[in-house]
């Protein structure tokens, strides 16, 4: 029996668990992180799975995660997959658990991912990238060596009233701070790890790290868009605004909780040293302030990835590209036109191996308080 759910309006009839329960199997995205918007059964064992934006218009970066669950005791069961009003962007990744997963072998047939899944008694996650939402970041923040560095701070509250958190370190006698987000765009996985491999590298109990802490206060927010990650949006928050273009005209409350609670902790005498953003997009990048945007010191990040670059980083290319409008509501351009500093977007590759990106994440921490001290 074929069933068959469309996504009209934002209104959906009927529901997607029914539209997408078979009689030999059933799909569900009924989880943090989950996104299924229409589901086709095209014949005997081969299904259509559908992803739709939250929103139109948006920069498409097609986001699925699902759960599989067979009815009928093993099976192979094939699937075509697709990003309405866009291509798929992820790779397909499998896992048994949603927390350990592996590439799934796929083809790209006109725009579409196409794959086989072997199923049996147990259920099968599969996602663009993995699974890294709330819970995860609770659970990061406030253990191991990070829990002795930091504090966790609630900053503010999401559209939908989810809790925006920071981590903060701050010595009384500090007047620098370095500032730290991610997860503005929520399938953004490669950049959310580098940002943990990054603050990990910061928080160790070291003389580098230790005297970085002596000197600079350290601010943290590593998920500015807990709604998007929790509904599996694209782009957007639930407001359906791209975060990344809101700094300056602060619409949103997660842009807003940010930028208020920033400026609340620097006093009169303190100022903000630098600023980094973490994202992910088709290869590593560095997107940088170009030198008309008055950002001081004028060599400080050219000095920095230079060091990047001198390290033993083999099988990553240090790319910049640098850029400033006076108007443009991004971070990075907000940051330096309001604060005079440098700030970067932090790019990792959608594919980048993860190790490598732990080990970029950890390098450049190094290099940066190096130059910091």
């Amino acid at each position: 029996m074929m069933a068959r759910w469309w996504f009209v309006l934002g209104l959906c009839l009927p529901t997607l668990a029914s539209a997408c329960d078979f009689e030999d199997v059933n799909f569900s995205a009924e989880f943090e992180g989950g996104k299924l918007s229409q589901c086709e059964q095209l014949g005997d064992k081969h299904y259509r799975l559908t992803t739709v934006a939250e929103n139109y218009p948006i920069n498409p970066s097609p986001w699925y995660a699902f759960k599989v669950e067979s009815k009928a005791g093993a099976q192979e069961i094939a699937i075509e997959l697709v990003a309405e009003q866009g291509r798929a962007r992820y790779m397909p990744k499998i896992s048994l658990d949603g927390d350990t997963w592996q590439t799934l072998p796929f083809t790209v047939v006109d725009q579409q991912f196409q794959f086989s899944l072997a199923l049996g008694e147990q259920p099968l996650y599969v996602a663009g990238q993995e699974l890294w939402t709330g819970a995860d970041y609770q659970q990061w923040m406030t253990t191991d060596a990070r829990a002795e560095r930091f504090t966790t701070q609630v900053i503010g509250t999401s559209v939908q009233g989810r809790d925006i958190v920071a981590m903060q370190a701050v010595a009384e006698d500090n007047k620098e701070w370095l500032l730290v987000i991610g997860r503005q765009h929520p399938p953004e996985l490669t950049g959310a790890i580098g940002l943990l491999s990054f603050v990990d590298y910061l928080a160790a109990d070291g003389a580098l790290q230790n005297g970085f802490f002596d000197r600079y206060n350290v601010l943290v927010v590593p998920m500015v868009n807990p709604d998007g990650v929790a509904n599996g949006h694209w782009r957007h928050n639930v407001g359906g605004k791209d975060l990344n273009r809101d700094w300056g005209v602060f619409s949103q409350p997660e842009t807003k909780a940010v930028i208020d609670y920033l400026n609340q902790q620097l006093g009169d005498d303190e100022r903000l040293a630098f600023a980094l953003d973490f994202h992910s997009t088709q290869q590593d990048i560095f997107y940088t302030l170009a030198p008309d945007s008055g950002a001081e010191p004028v060599d400080f990040v050219t000095q920095w990835l230079d060091a990047l670059k001198e390290s033993r980083l083999s099988s990553f290319t240090v790319r910049e590209r640098a850029s400033y409008r006076e108007d443009s509501d991004v971070f990075t351009h907000f940051i330096g036109r309001t604060y005079g500093v440098h700030a970067v977007t932090f790019e990792f590759g959608d594919n980048t191996p993860r190790e490598l990106v732990r080990h970029i994440g950890q390098q450049s921490a190094h290099e940066l308080m190096l130059l910091m001290k």
